[in-house]
This record gives C-alpha cells, structure tokens and sequence, in this order.
C-alpha cells in the first residue's frame, strides 16, 4: 500500500485518512483470516475445501479446519443451492478441467447436469473503498460461466461457484452425485450430496421488486444494432431475472404504450394562455436540454406541388432580445422517404414582444411530395448545445398566389368537444404476454405519458398532449388516456401487478406536487395503483399512494406497521446509502448484506425490494461520449446527474446499482456482437438465496394458518417466525456470520416437512 503524503491537507484530516486506511487494511485481513467452509481434500497439488454460496471467499482465504468426506447441502424442490468449491493449489495447475455428474436418488430419478451450472468466481479491484466499512483489495463479484481448461496459481483461491437447480417435477429425497476436476493425469472426484425436502418453493413469488435494466446500456456493451438483436438481448436478461425472482422495473420499454390524441395539430411544446399575440391560445418551447434540439412540430405532412412557390408566415417572440430560433421544413418524396438536401431552414433573431416574420420558400422539385414544419426556440445546431425559451403563434403556410392556411390549428385555437384520446395496446400486449404471462413477473413500472416528474433535486411540470396540468384540455384527455389503460389492464388480468412511478424522493417541498399529481391519477383511473419512493415513512403522503418505498436505514417498523393495517403497502431501497453499519448492497460490504435485508422485510412487513439499476455500467458524468467504463476493471459507480458536472468524480459505491456485467470484457475496443445475456454477480447470487428464504417464511406462515389439530406445531411455527436477536436487533445491527442463517432456515424447513 502506498502511504498518503499528509503535508498538504491539515493534521485532523490526515489523522483521519490515515485512520482509514489502517480501518480498511485491518477490515480485509480479518476478512482474509476468516474461517469457514469445510476442507475435503488435501494432497501434494492441491487442497480443496468447499464452502456454501453465502460466503466471499479472498484469494487468501485459509483452509478451513473441519474436514468432510463430501459436500452436503439442503434445499426444498424448485429452488436453486449454490456451492463453491475451492482449489488451493501448491503448484501451479494446467488446463485443470471440471464437470459434473448427474445426481441420483435410490428412486431412480436424476438431476441433470444441465441443471448444475458451473462459474468461476472472479475478483475485481477496488482502489477506492465505498466508506470507512470496505476496504481496497481484491473482492470476488463476477461469476463468468466456466467454458473450458483454465489455470489456476499457486498459493491462492480459485473458487468455483456451483449452482443446482431442483426443478418444480423433482422428488424430495437424497440425491447422490459427483463433481470431477482434472489435470492432466492429477484427478479428483468430489462427492456431492443433496438432500431435498419434501416441500416445493411456489412458483409465484411472494415478495415484489423493481431493478432497473437499462437498454441503452445493453446496446451499447453488447454491439448491438437492431431491435430485433435487442429484443433478443433484452429478453435474455429478463430470463435471467425470472430466474433469481426478481422484476426488471420497466419490462416495456422496448414495448410502449402508443398514444395518439385528436384534435390536436401540434406535438411538443406547450399550449399557454396568457400573453398571447391573438385569440385564446399561442404556442411555448423551452428548449432546456444541452444535448438535444427540443422542437414543436405540425403533426401532419402537408402536401405541396412542384409547379408552386410556397410562404410561411408567422408570430413569434423569445424569452430574450435578440435570441436565435429556428424554423425549419423538411421534404419527402412519394414514398415518404426524407430527403435532406430539400430542407429550408432559417435562423432569425427574436425579440421580447411579438414580431410577425416570413420564410419565402418558394418551389420545390418534383421529387417533393410532402414536407413537414418545425418550431426551434434556440439556434439548432449539430448536438442541441443552446438554450431558451421561445413563443409563436398565428402560424400561416400558404402557396404565395392565394391567401390558403394549408396548416389546421395554425392559430392554436382548438376546441376542447373534438379532442379525444387513442391508445395502441399492440406492442405493449407482445410484452406483457411474455413478462407478465410467460414469465410471470409480479410487478412492473407502467409507463404513462403526461404526469410530470422529477425528484427532490428538481421537478417537471405536468403537460399532456401540450397541455398543462390544471387546464380543462388536461383533465379531459388524461381522463380518456388512463381510463383506457385501466379498463385493458383489468381486461387482461394485468390489474394490480402495475405500479406508477412518476417521482422520486421528495422533499416536504414536493409534497403538494407530488399530491395534486397522485390525486389526478385517482380521479382519471381510481384502481391504478400510485407508488413513491421516500425518504422517510409516514403519513404526509400515503393517504395519495398506495405503495410507499422508503431508503432502507429510514424504515420505520412501527410506522410500516400502523399503515399496514390501513391497507397501505411498503417497501424498501437500496442504493448509494445506506453506508455501512447498514444493510448495504456493496461489494466491499459482507456477504450476508443481501441475503439478511429479505429476513428483515419479513420482519417489517415489508412487501417488495428495489433496486435503481442492476446493469450501471457507465457514468456519463465520468466517461465521456464514445467512451465506456469497464465494469471488470473498474468496479466503482460514479454519480450520474443531481447537477454533477460533466468531468466530476463522485464516487456512489462500490457495485451501486451494477450486480449483471456484460459478457463484453473491453467494450472500448472489443466491437463483436454479443448475442448472449448477462454474467451474474455473487451478490446476485445471494440476493436469489434471501429471495428464497422469504418463500420459506412465507410458506411457513400460510402453513400454520392452514394446520388443524397441530398445535405444538403451530407454536413452534410461531416461535420461528418471530425472528431472534441472534439474526438482528436493527438494520445496522445484524449477525455477518452466514451460518447463523443457514441454521435457522434449516429449523423452518424442518418444521415444513412437519406441517
């Protein structure tokens, strides 16, 4: 470890650094010191030790003391057990190679070995330790597939994580079988037995989630090109989230709800009416964004003649004197093909009060069958670099011999009787038959249109179709969109699985937002259900929400308790905090973070887990455009937006809102296309294993309320659900030893069997 150089920053500070640093090194050697597992085998090439898959084992990792003749592991019928197996070589070992067989039981029935899968456990460095709990080192996280020979060093850990399925058709029993790891003529058989209880884990799961899995980002690891390779891409990682339980928290956004709205002849904007230059209405763009040109658009292609000349007349003022904007009509050809050489742009400068302006454009060629009209309040240029706020109205195209206004609505005066709402359920349905039939994902995000946004740090005023919250355009057309979407959701058994996360974490400064906001979806649609995460549970808001989602260290179990019996529902986040002593999700945190936060939301009632993202990979704040970061190399998640500037490092965490990496393993320079999913994580892993647990809680509580004449039983059952001390006392106080767990399941299964 290379020593800070204190001189420059003061004494206390230094003191603390330092104190850091010796924190974090005395951190990872206890860690390394730890002993656990079983040793299994020992000759003069390699020790091999086995430990359960709810550990994370350090390269340097001493041999446990307990000797075994076999691994042995427990697990119900449609539940995954993993296992590592661990090579401790004494001299460097060549193409070692490892299989499995199946497993048996006295029945004759097999586990096949299609159903054990077989990762190395990698490690990823950590420079930077998330806070005063982790350390820097090297950590185990990614679990590439094992596909062939490998080498494994002298002196040092090589992990294998082994994961067997039990299908839903197995038999319970003992189920015998072997691991075989070879090298060159250095072989061993390694005995493996499973014993699997005479109870199944359900098919549905009883706990909801919400990851985020960003498709932009699987794109871009994966050197993906079309949507088909995206739909393909993306529908192996959702296979690989039904598999650990878990919902991605937008499964549609590749497969959108389609809304079309009538009577209304311009998209973008906003339609204001105050400040008009005439009538009742004028049209508002504020382009804000730095990196795109925001526009208003006639929604129409209007049809134009190659033997016309054309003009285009219009109102217009800007937020300040003399600023840019631009107008712009683009050309098509009879097969509706754009045709860029045929564009009419103009820059013009606007001033504070109304100012009529006029592009003479003249013909066009014969190619031009149709073009259409945009409305720039900024200059446009190349990537949307400008900002302001621009207006217009009166808007006129017409051919320059007669006074014609080709445009419907040019004036913005609409009336209100001829607008209505249309929406497409067509791409959306081919999603949700596969996620929400097909895989059967218990809860997902509902992507709507026009309920504004934003979050503690700053907020975006609701406007549907271009008008703005409040207004009676509003209210009616929201009132037709959500209507629709209520009744297809019902009419397809949908109902109740969706949830609609419009804003995140306000402040008490957001509440009478977020309240008008929440109390327009109960008027347009009353069986929707309204979600918000929060900083804190509690009453202020709940009374408007259906689901409330608190950061984990701020759960309330008393609060969660009383709303719970008003029929309220909650459930819990992780993220960039909390930091250790919580429950935490980093990689430089203990293994039983994410297995022991599933145990204490049983314990608080809680219903459901989130997540932000499972596949941050990259910080567009950090790494700039074209450029990516490789998670395998990189394993901290910088801060993205909050108003970070672009080329600040703030530093989230460890392995915040990243538990997937991409197959990918240089995606600067590595363009092949990856058609595969993802590669799991230990965390993942252990996530599954506490999923799995709640089953058990949950199979054990709807047993005994379901057991007659059984009442010692009944008893213990109770006893068992009223979660000890020796697990935890509080969120930042729990047990780190994952054996304690694993016993306590062990009394619940066998209480199973009993029931």
């Amino acid at each position: 470890m290379t020593l800070l150089n204190l001189g420059n920053i003061s004494k206390r500070n230094g003191l603390r650094l330092l104190l850091l640093l010796l924190f974090s090194a005395a951190s990872i050697s206890m860690l390394s010191a730890a002993q656990y597992g079983y040793l299994i085998s020992d000759d003069s090439l390699c020790s091999i030790w086995w430990a359960e898959g709810a550990y994370k084992i350090m390269k340097d990792n001493p041999l446990p003391d307990v000797k075994t003749e076999r691994v042995t592991l427990f697990c119900a019928i449609n539940e995954y057990e993993p296992f590592q197996l661990v090579l401790l070589p004494k001299k460097r070992m060549e193409k070692v190679r490892i299989e499995s067989s199946a497993l048996y039981n006295v029945s004759g029935y097999k586990i096949v070995p299609e159903n054990i899968s077989i990762s190395h456990v990698e490690y990823v460095t950590i420079i930077t330790p998330t806070d005063e709990y982790g350390a820097a080192g090297e950590w185990p996280d990614p679990l590439p597939p094992y596909d062939g020979p490998f080498t494994a060093f002298a002196g040092e850990n090589h992990p294998l994580w082994i994961t067997i399925h039990v299908s839903d058709d197995a038999n319970p029993g003992i189920y015998d079988g072997m691991v075989i790891i070879t090298s060159g003529t250095w072989k061993k058989e390694i005995p493996i037995r499973l014993n699997v209880w005479n109870f199944a884990l359900p098919e549905e799961t009883h706990i909801r989630s919400a990851f985020g899995l960003n498709t932009s980002f699987i794109k871009a690891y994966h050197n993906l090109e079309t949507r088909e390779e995206l739909e393909k891409v993306y529908d192996s990682y959702a296979q690989n989230l039904k598999e650990h339980r878990i919902c991605p928290t937008s499964p549609f956004d590749l497969y959108p709800l389609k809304v079309s709205v009538s009577g209304v002849n311009w998209e973008g904007g906003e339609f204001i009416s105050d400040a008009v230059h005439a009538g009742q209405k004028a049209l508002k763009i504020i382009d804000d964004n730095v990196s795109a040109n925001v526009q208003a658009r006639y929604k129409e292609k209007i049809p134009v003649q190659a033997d016309v000349s054309y003009r285009l007349t219009w109102f217009a003022r800007t937020e300040e004197e003399n600023q840019e904007y631009s107008v712009l009509v683009s050309a098509y050809n009879a097969e509706g093909e754009f045709l860029p050489a045929q564009n009419k742009l103009r820059v013009y400068k606007g001033t504070k009060e109304w100012k009529q302006e006029a592009m003479e454009i003249g013909g066009f060629s014969s190619e031009v069958k149709e073009v259409s009209l945009h409305l720039f309040p900024t200059f446009r240029d190349e990537i949307g670099s400008q900002k302001g706020t621009a207006y217009f109205d009166d808007v006129v195209f017409s051919p320059s011999t007669i006074e014609e206004n080709l445009l419907q609505g040019g004036d913005f005066e609409m009336d209100i009787d001829s607008m209505s709402v249309e929406v497409d359920f067509s791409e959306f349905d081919r999603g949700a038959k596969r996620y929400l039939d097909e895989f059967g994902f218990n809860s997902f995000n509902l992507p709507l249109q026009g309920l504004g946004s934003g979050s503690f740090y700053s907020s975006q005023e609701a406007i549907f179709a271009g008008f703005r919250q409040g207004t009676a355009e509003y209210d009616k057309l929201l009132s037709e969109y959500l209507g629709q979407v209520e009744e297809h959701l019902k009419e397809n058994g949908w109902l109740g699985k969706e949830y609609i996360y419009w804003f995140d974490e306000p402040d008490a400064k957001d509440y009478p937002f977020v309240r008008k906001g929440m109390e327009n979806i109960r008027k347009a649609a009353p069986s929707l259900t309204r979600f918000i995460t929060e900083h804190k549970p509690g009453p202020d808001i709940m009374d408007v929400t259906e689901i409330s989602c608190t950061i984990f260290h701020r759960v309330d179990p008393k609060i969660v308790a009383d709303l719970v019996k008003k029929g309220r529902e909650f459930w819990s986040y992780l993220c960039t905090g909390p930091k250790g002593p919580w429950v935490t999700l980093f990689i430089d945190h203990p293994a039983v973070n994410l297995r022991i936060w599933l145990w204490m939301s049983y314990k608080y009632q809680l219903k459901g887990i989130l997540v932000w993202e499972a596949n941050y990979w990259t910080s567009g704040t950090v790494f700039h455009s074209g450029t990516l970061q490789n998670p395998w190399q990189d394993p901290m998640s910088y801060t993205v937006g909050y108003g970070t500037p672009y080329g600040q490092v703030n530093h989230w965490g460890n392995g915040d809102g990243r538990f997937l990496y991409p197959p990918n393993r240089d995606p600067n320079k590595d363009k092949k296309k990856y058609l595969a999913g993802p590669i799991n994580s230990i965390r993942w892993e252990i996530l599954r294993e506490g999923i799995e647990d709640y089953e058990y809680l949950w199979l054990l509580e709807n047993k005994i309320k379901k057991a007659k004449g059984k009442k010692e039983l009944v008893d213990k059952g109770r006893q068992l659900l009223n979660l000890p001390e020796s697990l935890f006392k509080t969120g930042q106080d729990y047990t780190k030893d994952p054996k304690i767990l694993l016993e306590y399941r062990a009394k619940i299964a066998e209480l199973l069997e009993k029931l």
